[in-house]
Order: C-alpha cells, then sequence, then structure tokens
C-alpha cells in the first residue's frame, strides 16, 4: 500500500505534534525490535523537532536496544508519570490494554496511533493503522518520507530498519513484501548498519539464552496428528539457568520450522497464575482470531494472549481452540 493512502492522516499526525511541546511515544507489553525501533526513531525525529520526548513500554525488554541510537531516551514506568506531556503516539500496540492502559482512547486530540496490527482498535485521534505493512517501521518511515524526509539520520535509518529485520523474521517470514526490501535498501543508503543489527539482534545469542533453548526444546510436543506444536518455558527452567523471560526470545521459530506443522503456541510461566501465550500459523489458520477470544490480539499468523490460569490450563485452552480451527 502506497503512501499517498495515509497522506492525509500523515499531515494531520504532523500538525498535531508541531502544536505540541511534550510527547511521550508509547508501545506494546515486553516490546520487540519492531515496537522499540518505531519509538527510537519517533523520539529522535521529534528532537530534531525541538520537542520534549520519552519512550516507555511495559515489561521486559532486550539490553541489547540499549545498543541502539536514542535508547537514553527510552524511560521507566516511575520516570513517565513524572513526565508531563501534552500529545501521546502509541506505535505497534493494537490496543490501549496491551499498554497496560499507559495510553488511553483519544480525548480531543491527544493520541495518534501507529500500527500494522489488523486487530486495531482506531484508539487515535488519527489512526494511522494499515496491515498490509510489514512492520510498523514501515508506517513511521512513509510517515517521515511524506513530512520530513531530510531529517532521516543515520540513527533513525538504524532503528527503522531493525523494526523491519525483526517483523519479518531476517526477512524470511511471508510478510517480507517488496516495499519491505524497498525501504530496507533505502535506509541502509541512509546509514543503516545493517550487518551489525542482523549480528546482534538475530545472530549472536547469550550463553544462559542458549542452556534455556535446550529445556524448552525438550518440552517440544506434536498434538492433532502432528499438526499442532507445542513448547513451554517455566520459572524452573529460567531459575536453572539463570536467565529471564526475555532471553527466550524468539524460540517459537523452532516449533514453526517442523514439517507439516501448521499451529505452534509457546506457552510462557509468568507466575502461579499468569501464563503469556505466543501463537504461529503456517497456513490459512488465522491465530489472530484465537488470541483475540481470550483478549489477546495480532496477525492472522503470528498473536499473542495472557492467560490468567495455570500453565496446564492455559495448554488445554489453547488446544481446544487448535482443535476447532483445525476442525
Amino acid at each position: 500500500m502506497s503512501a499517498e493512502r495515509f497522506e492525509s492522516d500523515f499531515r494531520a499526525a504532523f500538525e498535531l505534534i508541531r502544536r505540541r511541546r511534550s510527547v511521550l511515544v508509547i508501545g506494546h507489553v515486553d516490546p520487540d525490535g519492531d515496537c522499540i525501533g518505531s519509538m527510537l526513531a519517533m523520539a529522535m525525529l521529534l528532537e530534531q523537532m525541538g520537542r520534549q520526548v520519552r519512550c516507555y513500554a511495559p515489561g521486559e525488554r532486550s539490553e541489547l536496544f540499549d545498543r541502539l541510537p536514542g535508547a537514553s531516551l527510552l524511560a521507566t514506568l516511575e520516570e513517565v508519570r513524572g513526565f508531563e506531556h501534552d500529545l501521546v503516539i502509541a506505535v505497534d500496540a493494537p490496543t490501549t490494554r496491551r499498554t497496560d492502559n499507559v495510553a488511553r482512547p483519544c480525548r480531543g486530540e491527544d493520541v495518534i496511533n501507529f500500527d500494522h496490527h489488523p486487530t486495531n482498535d482506531l484508539y487515535g485521534c488519527v489512526n494511522i493503522v494499515d496491515e498490509s505493512a510489514a512492520a510498523t517501521t514501515v508506517l513511521i518511515h512513509r510517515f517521515m518520507r511524506t513530512v520530513a524526509p531530510g531529517m532521516i539520520t543515520p540513527g533513525i535509518a538504524d532503528c527503522l530498519y531493525l523494526g523491519i529485520l525483526m517483523d519479518t523474521g531476517g526477512f524470511r517470514f511471508q510478510n517480507t513484501n517488496a516495499e519491505a526490501l524497498r525501504i530496507a535498501g533505502e535506509l541502509v543508503g541512509l546509514g543503516a548498519r545493517a550487518y551489525e543489527l542482523a549480528h546482534d539482534f538475530i545472530f549472536m545469542k547469550k550463553f544462559g539464552s542458549l542452556k534455556l533453548l535446550g529445556l524448552v526444546l525438550e518440552t517440544l510436543s506434536m498434538h492433532l496428528g502432528g499438526r499442532v506444536a507445542t513448547m513451554e518455558v517455566t520459572a524452573g527452567m529460567l531459575a536453572l539457568t539463570g536467565t529471564a523471560m526475555k532471553d527466550s526470545e524468539g524460540f517459537i521459530d523452532y516449533g514453526a520450522a517442523l514439517d507439516d506443522v501448521e499451529l505452534i503456541a509457546l506457552f510462557r510461566e509468568m507466575g502461579a497464575d499468569e501464563v503469556r501465550v505466543s501463537l504461529r500459523s503456517r497456513n490459512d489458520h488465522d491465530v489472530a482470531v484465537l488470541a483475540e477470544r481470550f483478549g489477546g490480539g495480532g496477525h492472522a499468523r503470528a498473536a499473542g494472549l495472557t492467560v490468567r490460569g495455570s500453565l496446564e490450563q492455559a495448554r488445554g485452552m489453547i488446544l481446544e481452540g487448535f482443535a476447532e480451527m483445525i476442525g
């Protein structure tokens, strides 16, 4: 989808920013590379425009993100609570609930919503939402190319490239379209460090993370005639390997690599009564529909949700849902 479709929205968003002095850029819980890249790219543009800005996303985030340009703008919840702002820019968050309700639905002219999830609630005063975009950073790039083309610095290019790199799985996933590849090439021309970002965020692993992966792979199970795969990350595994839940990023891809598997679930035990579930589909099954049933959301082939209950309960709920989908 071309930028022209959203040009009036881009102009409206830019006008809101132009009239504000202090901006909170917020992302979703447990932010990934697309979320962080979108936040930091937007924040660095805002700084160039002379705005006061802070970035926040609830939950855990990898220390690797601290290596990115603009990382000093990532704030804690306490810092955000003390930061007076007159505009919120939400990125990669389909609902305000996914921001732990730090973002609120539009009240006047105080929220801009950038996202590529088809389940987005359109809670902004200006909503720039396009599910055809490979990543939210694609939308941020379209916005910048429309309203501030000369302000994409090498640091901003790094962050925009990272979002595309991570949300396409290193240009391996089905959402790797012509626009994503074209923008990635343009960003490299503007200074994005393609090799360094791929090395740091895709190839490089910590020792503890690899030990954790070994334990998680031991839980790999097949269900429903081999059409479904599940894996689990437990609190005990984290204690044994000295890792945190953020060190399991990308583990679900191992289940998705299995031949003939159509649906994949990774269960993360966050506490005695909280399980976060990542879902993947390798065919036309829409896992976002299943995630929405339990208060989550996402894309047709990649979605997530939180279950209030035990690991066993979460597993039973999802397998039942998968059975209905397969028929």
